[in-house]
């Protein structure tokens, strides 16, 4: 709320067509998107390296644990949440580029401040964690303003082709980006990588400083309260929209606790460690990239409605921990979640730029991106507490449920099964 080259079969109702290679490739033809393809790369791997070096920078404090790591990465979320709907209203008024350029360059401040107090080696938990809470700040802004640059830069009969090599930059390198990481941490420090990190931001501000988009008209009398209205008024107006977002956040809080915090669990004592669980995980990322190849080259009618088909495999993800089934199986179910959420992604991000007015674009985006996410870490936070209640296993199978009936809930819909894709020839709503 995610790209390759597989040949799909069209699904039935669902209706597609196939996009040829030069299509396919046909954004990265146009400058602008290309800055931000480039921008986009750098940042994801500098992030991916940081993900890796955050971690054993606060685990390598002095009586520091899994509890203040989680502190840390709590302050950063909450921050980001609470400047979200921020960013849509600033995004929406200002010109788009320009927002991501300033929260790049303050997550670049964020960043180097994090690998100051590391390498000087006389931090704590309280000054890493205000860094952070500077440096989701700034994140907060990116996700509203990127969503509403892509279709300024970008042609509309290549708008979806756009939105998947976004989303398979951002598989590819993750892959990339973990494996460095850790080799920095292990061959240097987790200072050393913060550092990195910091640096790909200045560069990802410069790279997209000279991108051109029109100059949007905006009413100067009306308050930042008015705007949030209007935003919200034009997120609620699409029932297709509105629900869909309500119950994908249903499902991210029944999923996110059990994958990221009972499957690490499962490994340790079922599978034989960290290294089966680095083995999941890693085949969901190569999932992720294959997802990202089909999303490029498959074009279905309703893509709204196949978009919703495609994390369905999340499900056997999730229901495989409960066993648990061995770590060679839930590798295959990661691989075909990976691939359909990646699908997902795309087909998500298209739909709404689609849809939804380009001038309101990134303010419902991040209507849609805080109810989607804000109930995460509560998930983190509680699924270890009705796990020990209730029992392991029962939790896992109660929250697949929950997340099963969502999904079946969203393509049941009316709104969701019968919205079809623009015209490709046809202008994207203004």
């Amino acid at each position: 709320m995610g790209d390759r080259h597989i040949v799909c079969v069209p699904c039935s109702g669902v209706g597609s067509r196939v996009v040829s290679l030069r299509d396919r490739m046909g954004p990265l033809a146009e400058r602008d998107f290309r800055l931000l393809f480039s921008a986009t790369m750098i940042t994801t791997a500098g992030d991916r390296l940081a993900a890796i070096a955050l971690a054993f920078a606060v685990l390598g404090l002095h009586g520091a644990g899994a509890t203040q790591l989680g502190i840390v990465l709590a302050a950063r979320q909450v921050a980001q949440m609470g400047i979200v709907l921020f960013g849509g209203v600033f995004s929406d008024r200002l010109p788009r580029h320009h927002v991501i350029v300033g929260a790049s360059l303050v997550q670049a401040g964020a960043q180097a401040v994090t690998a100051g107090l590391v390498l000087g080696g006389t931090t704590s938990i309280v000054g890493i964690a205000v860094a952070q809470v500077v440096y989701g700040a700034g994140d907060g802004l990116v996700e509203p303003a990127e969503r509403g640059l892509v279709p300024q830069i970008v042609s509309a009969e290549r708008l979806q082709e756009a939105n998947a090599l976004q989303g398979l930059s951002r598989n590819v390198v993750t892959v990339l980006g973990y494996a460095l990481g850790g080799a920095i941490v292990v061959a240097s420090s987790p200072g050393a990588a913060l550092a990195v990190d910091a640096v790909s931001f200045v560069i990802c501000a410069l790279l997209l400083v000279p991108i051109a988009i029109p100059r949007r008209t905006v009413d100067s009398a009306a308050t930042f309260l008015d705007d949030l209205r209007e935003g919200w008024r034009e997120f609620t107006d699409r029932t297709w929209l509105w629900s869909t977002v309500v119950l994908y956040g249903i499902v991210n809080l029944a999923f996110a606790g059990v994958w990221l915090v009972l499957g690490p669990a499962v490994a340790d004592s079922d599978l034989g460690g960290a290294g089966a669980w680095a083995i999941v995980l890693a085949t969901g990322g190569v999932g992720a990239i294959a997802g990202g190849f089909a999303a490029l080259r498959w074009r279905p009618r309703r893509a709204l409605l196949a978009g919703c088909l495609a994390p369905a495999p999340v499900l056997l993800q999730m229901a495989g921990l409960a066993p648990p089934l061995p770590t060679a199986v839930l590798a295959v179910f990661a691989f075909a979640g990976g691939a359909g959420l990646a699908v997902h992604v795309t087909l998500w991000a298209t739909v709404f730029q689609e849809h939804v007015p380009e001038r309101a674009q990134s303010r419902v985006s991040s209507y849609d991106y805080l109810l989607s996410f804000v109930f995460v870490p509560l998930s983190v936070a509680l699924v270890g507490p009705v796990a020990d209640a209730i029992g392991r296993s029962t939790t896992i199978w109660a929250a697949t449920g929950i997340s099963a009936a969502c999904m079946l809930a969203i393509v049941l819909q009316p709104s969701v099964r019968s919205l079809e894709s623009v015209d490709a020839a046809a202008p994207v709503p203004a």
